[in-house]
């Protein structure tokens, strides 16, 4: 029977339709198939995050433990002539290869930064200056912090009290002690931007690592003097005497090895020798100490180290006057700012040491 038109039209019709469902199946099971790509891995990093976390957890703990008892290995080993120390003065990093992940440890003395309730304003505005705020900015935000911290000295209070007062939702200054860095949030000129640090792009088009306020001061008792083999340049120009040629070049030397006394110190640095610059250095490091464990798990032989990281701090006291004790003071879960480690530490090199 011959076909009419009306037929041969339907027949298209079901023809595209067919064709159209097919497009249609086709893209439904390509997307379902992404999906789940995509939750696999997503529930793969997330395996990975808490792999890395507890990895982390134990990489500060195994730092505690290598540092008290480097601090009573017996004097035979200090010599030389016993087992080697497997943390030592001026050591900034330790690693640590678990079954399931490697982890280093950055390792910093808090007298390695400026004390926030001793530092002078003038010193304060130095810091402040090193870390891009303008001259005039710097200025202010020290005389602001040193108010912040100091009694309040009538009751009519002082230009920062006005400041406080008359902001769309009050607030009185603190005029005591820091207990926590982060009591500095709320100071007149101080932004977030500045206190946690971040990434800026300067005029040359490259960009520039900004550090967190946390790694460079402290509210801690330090006894007021900076150590030199771990003080960030920040700190550095912040002290009397210094500039930034004085820190580079303590920088670049301590990096090959670290200093061990202060005339060292200004043996590098001569412009530094007066009585104010070298009694402002100290390099003894005990008890308080800022550990930052960085892990990650490796992935598989063709790519050795997993993308995904994790870090956390901790703030602890290592008494050398009671062998192996040791006492968390903060504790950070997810610390987002950590320092970059030493790539030969990442991907190879001696454990433990470097």
């Amino acid at each position: 029977m011959k076909k009419t038109g009306f037929q041969r039209k339907q027949r298209g019709v079901a023809l595209l339709a067919v064709l159209w469902l097919t497009v249609a199946l086709s893209a439904m099971a390509l997307a379902t198939s992404y999906l789940v790509r995509t939750e696999v891995e997503a529930a793969g990093n997330r395996i990975e995050a808490a792999q890395g976390y507890f990895l982390a957890r134990g990489a500060v703990e195994a730092a505690v433990d290598s540092m008290a008892r480097s601090t009573f290995l017996p004097p035979a080993a200090a010599g030389g002539t016993g087992p080697r120390p497997e943390f030592a003065a001026g050591q900034r990093w330790l690693r640590y290869d678990f079954p399931g992940g490697r982890c280093v440890v950055e390792v910093v003395p808090e007298n390695a930064k400026l004390n926030a309730n001793f530092a002078s304003p003038e010193q304060l505005a130095a810091l402040f200056r090193a870390l891009g705020v303008s001259p005039a900015e710097s200025a202010e935000l020290g005389r602001a912090i040193e108010d912040w911290r100091s009694p309040r000295l009538s009751e009519q209070g002082s230009v920062f009290d006005a400041y406080y007062a008359g902001l769309p939702r009050p607030y009185r200054a603190r005029h005591a002690a820091l207990e926590q860095l982060e009591e500095l949030l709320p100071v007149k000129g101080m932004s977030r931007e500045l206190f946690f640090g971040g990434m800026e792009e300067t005029r040359a088009g490259e960009w520039l690592r900004r550090p967190p306020l946390a790694d460079l001061l402290t509210v801690t008792v330090t006894g007021g003097a900076v150590n030199p083999n771990y003080a960030p340049q920040e700190v550095l120009v912040s002290l009397p005497g210094w500039d930034a040629a004085n820190a580079a070049e303590v920088l670049a030397v301590r990096e090959r090895t670290p200093f061990e006394s202060p005339g060292e110190v200004a043996a590098v640095a001569p412009s530094i020798a007066d009585g104010n610059a070298s009694s402002s250095l100290t390099i003894a490091q005990g008890p308080f100490y800022t550990l930052t464990a960085t892990c990650s798990q490796p992935d598989s032989p063709e790519s050795p180290e997993s993308k995904v990281r994790r870090s956390v701090r901790a703030l602890v006291e290592i008494a050398a006057n009671r062998p192996l004790y040791h006492q968390v003071m903060a504790w950070w879960d997810d610390w987002p700012f950590p320092n970059e480690p030493p790539q030969a530490l990442m991907s190879g090199g001696q454990a433990g040491r470097n």
